[in-house]
């Protein structure tokens, strides 16, 4: 599967995962947009957060720990998509 391919990749090339795994980063997005549409949605409305992160994340590869607080940002928008799906689903 192409998470399973992109997570080989990631540990085969962890000192430039970020460079190395482009193509198999661009899969799996590709994958899951298509087949779980709550993805889809959460990339639309978590998009400046999950910009943020991506942008922290290649400006800090060496030591990604300085990053912590936009990934926390990027969870918390992530779990208020869920849960406004959850709630609309149960209406």
């Amino acid at each position: 599967s192409q998470l399973e391919t992109y997570q080989r990749c990631v540990e085969n090339h962890y000192k430039d995962w970020a460079s190395e795994c482009l193509e198999q980063k661009r899969e799996l997005t590709k994958c899951s947009e298509e087949n779980v549409p709550e993805i889809k949605m959460m990339k639309e409305k978590c998009h400046d957060a999950i910009s943020a992160f991506d942008e922290c994340l290649a400006k800090n590869e060496a030591d990604p720990e300085v990053c912590r607080e936009k990934l926390k940002d990027l969870y918390n928008c992530t779990e208020a998509t869920i849960d406004a799906t959850i709630n609309q689903k149960n209406e």
